[in-house]
C-alpha cells in the first residue's frame, strides 16, 4: 500500500512539473494553465503601473485615472465574457494593452508632466 501511495504522489508531482513547462505544452489543460500563469502575471504587472502612475497624479487627476481604470474593467468583462465564460486570452490581450497605455502615461509625466486630458 505504501508503494502504491508513493508511486501516485511522484505521478503527482511529475504531471505538475511537466504543466509548468509552458514551451512544450502536451494538451489543452497545459494551455490553459500557461495561459492563466502569464495572464496572472500581466495582471500583476498591470497593477504595479497602476499604482506607479497612480503616484504621481493629484487628487483630481487621481479621480479620473481611476474612473478610467474601472470604465476599462467593464469593457474588457463585457468583451471577453461570453455566456458565463470567461475568455482569459481576450483578458490576457487586452491587460497587456491596457498595462502599454498606463506606462506610456508613466512616461508622459515623466517627461512633459501628466496630462488631465490624457487619463481618460
Amino acid at each position: 500500500m505504501k508503494k502504491i501511495l508513493f508511486s501516485l504522489s511522484c505521478l503527482m508531482i511529475s504531471s505538475f512539473a511537466l504543466a509548468d513547462n509552458c514551451d512544450n505544452t502536451r494538451n489543452n489543460f497545459d494551455d490553459i494553465y500557461c495561459t492563466n500563469k502569464v495572464y496572472a502575471s500581466a495582471d500583476a504587472e498591470l497593477n504595479k503601473s497602476y499604482q506607479a502612475l497612480r503616484a504621481k497624479l493629484n487628487a483630481t487627476q487621481k479621480a479620473t485615472l481611476k474612473r478610467s481604470q474601472l470604465a476599462w474593467i467593464r469593457e474588457r468583462d463585457s468583451e471577453c465574457t461570453h455566456a458565463s465564460t470567461v475568455d482569459v486570452q481576450c483578458r490576457l490581450s487586452k491587460t497587456q494593452e491596457r498595462n502599454h497605455w498606463l506606462r506610456e502615461r508613466i512616461r508622459e509625466c515623466n517627461t512633459i508632466g501628466c496630462k488631465s486630458s490624457a487619463l481618460d
